[in-house]
């Protein structure tokens, strides 16, 4: 695999761990003005977004879901410092809970437009009183949601670590087509190289200009797989 082009943003990872040991996490992107961060301060801001969550983000999710890690990874160069908090927050979301494979789709909304998928964030889900039928969120959860995710951000973006100046909420594209140079090996319908994604020379940088909680329930099949065991 190539080096991954160079951006000046943290990439911050949210982990979950569900209440029978089942495993989730999503993740954003925070540019950054002024100077590279340290150790310390990717720790602090790891801290603080964890912090965030709680006030925001804990009462959209019920009660099977924790946030056990926020991990901050500087991305400005291969070497970029990182930091971790590992302080537990818990939900206060309610019951009764749904299955691990469901989530709520918080779309980013960017300004440019193209064909393909859009920016998004899979959250663990909200308790089963927030659904309007069984495969759609309630028209006033919908709203809820909205603005708590706006407020999380905007507390993200209120924060000052270091020399990092003016943090922002951003949606980094890396890639761009395929690397059809490599075909695939062997007979065409067996395994090999098939058209790896092609990094783009300078990373694409979107600012999030707002949050749309699809109505349709989400699914992440892949938390079903996700143990520690």
């Amino acid at each position: 695999m190539p080096t991954p082009p160079v951006v000046q943003a943290v990439r911050c990872k949210l982990d979950y761990t569900q209440t029978d040991s089942e495993l989730g996490g999503s993740r954003f992107y925070l540019s950054y003005t002024g100077s590279a961060p340290t150790p310390a301060n990717c720790t602090t801001l790891a801290g603080d977004i964890g912090s965030a969550w709680a006030s925001h983000i804990a009462p959209l999710i019920c009660t099977d879901y924790s946030l056990t890690e926020v991990d901050v990874l500087d991305l400005a160069s291969a070497t970029g410092a990182s930091g971790q908090d590992t302080t537990l927050h818990n939900p206060s979301g309610g019951t009764p809970v749904l299955p691990a494979n469901v989530a709520q789709n918080v779309e980013f909304n960017i300004a440019r437009r193209y064909r393909g998928g859009k920016p998004r964030m899979y959250f663990p889900p909200a308790n089963q009183g927030e659904l309007k039928d069984t495969g759609h969120w309630a028209d006033a959860w919908l709203g809820t949601v909205n603005t708590a995710v706006a407020a999380f951000f905007a507390q993200l973006e209120a924060l000052t670590i270091g020399s990092m100046g003016t943090l922002a909420h951003v949606n980094i594209s890396f890639y761009h087509g395929k690397d059809t140079n490599q075909p695939p090996a062997g007979h065409w319908r067996g395994p090999g190289y098939r058209y790896p994604p092609l990094y783009r020379t300078t990373p694409l940088v979107d600012v999030v200009e707002g949050y749309s909680l699809k109505s349709v329930v989400g699914s992440q099949r892949r938390r079903r797989l996700a143990t520690t065991y």
